[in-house]
């Protein structure tokens, strides 16, 4: 991998997706541990697709969308508005988009399709919960053992980057830290029944371009949570300490909320947002490798820390700084651990399996990256 993508971490979602469908030493194990339980939840979720179209239609045309006093109970502004959208042409269509990007659809298929697709995830999610898990985590630790490193590659410890790293104020890290509190409001906003009344309840009566627009707002508010907790393991196998996880996710909170954002994203789409969850992984153990070599570049004093000027918004300065001699600094640096042997599948990469904001239910607990 180029040092280059530090420079874009957002890109790193596509990575791991480029390397999930094209490396056959990592899709095939890891889709080996969902194949059939997804058969048989598409097969169970096509047969309630198809028994519940005409009962959840009809749900929807008379107390969603049926028009004024029918919107459960809520009438006044919003109840007129939906009976507006709904009369303004002959078969109650609106128009979805933003200006003149948009689309013109049925406002009732609209709704039912908005309500159906996340019932058809979580019910496939409800087949593959368990294998799913097992997956994520065989996914980064096969992209950690593809590397061919030896495990004193990644336990070397935290290098400090910055010449005026940040401090944390008295409550930012620990059990009860600002960070952990404003996670459990998140949560709480993201939990199911709120995004229920939001999306399906108020946003589609106000405008139905709003549900579209939800999901960037949840995987913002999500995603400096999402991205650490991706992490994770690269934290544990560099034994960092809570006040280094800080610091290091202080001095990088751009790059990590961009990471975020994007994986988060990818994960809110309904069904294939629970595969993309596993080429996340593979995105963040790429990332993981490259912010790694460019530790060792500092641990060789190949790289000095940098001064405030220079930190850029990434945290790891400008892309014009990697000339060639860090390049080959960095290959050079690369071959020598290449040389000591590379690691395994059964070599500790950490273990995580943690409850984040917006995480969804099939990710909690603890899981082994093995």
């Amino acid at each position: 991998m180029p040092s280059e993508f530090l420079h874009i971490p957002p890109a790193y979602t596509l990575v791991g997706l480029y390397r999930l469908c094209t490396d056959a030493s990592i899709r095939g194990p890891v889709f080996d541990k969902v194949k059939h339980a997804t058969v048989r939840g598409l097969v169970v979720g096509a047969i309630y697709a198809a028994g519940s179209w005409g009962i959840l239609r009809w749900v929807v045309k008379t107390f969603i969308v049926g028009g004024p006093g029918k919107f459960f109970g809520l009438g006044g502004a919003t109840s007129r508005k939906v009976a507006g959208a709904v009369s303004a042409s002959g078969r109650g269509g609106v128009w979805v988009g933003l200006g003149s990007w948009g689309v013109d659809v049925d406002l009732i298929l609209y709704t039912h399709l908005l309500i159906l697709l996340p019932q058809l995830s979580q019910i496939l999610r409800f087949f593959v919960y368990k294998n799913l898990k097992l997956a994520r985590s065989r996914a980064y630790a096969l992209t950690v053992s593809s590397r061919r490193k030896s495990g004193d590659w990644w336990s070397q410890g935290y290098i400090e980057e910055w010449q005026q790293p940040p401090t944390a104020a008295r409550g930012e890290t620990g059990k009860g830290s600002h960070r952990e509190k404003q996670a459990r409001w998140v949560s709480w906003l993201l939990w199911w029944p709120t995004q229920l009344v939001l999306r399906h309840y108020l946003l589609i009566p106000l405008s139905p371009t709003l549900p579209l627009i939800v999901p960037f707002v949840t995987s913002f508010l999500r995603s400096i949570t999402t991205a650490e907790y991706l992490h994770q393991p690269y934290f544990e196998v560099k034994r960092m300490d809570q006040g280094e996880v800080w610091r290091w996710v202080e001095e990088r909170k751009w790059a990590y909320r961009a990471f975020g954002f994007a994986a988060s994203f990818l994960e809110s789409i309904p069904i294939i947002g629970l595969f993309l969850s596993i080429s996340n992984r593979v995105g963040a153990a790429m990332w993981a490798f490259d912010l790694e070599k460019r530790q060792h570049l500092f641990a060789h004093s190949v790289l000095k820390p940098l001064p405030p000027s220079m930190v850029g918004l990434w945290g790891t300065g400008s892309i014009h700084d990697v000339d060639v001699d860090i390049q080959k600094a960095e290959a050079e640096i690369e071959r020598k651990w290449a040389e000591r042997g590379g690691g395994d599948i059964d070599q500790p990469a950490g273990s995580v399996e943690l409850k984040g904001p917006g995480m969804g239910s099939a990710q909690t607990g603890r899981e082994s990256l093995l």
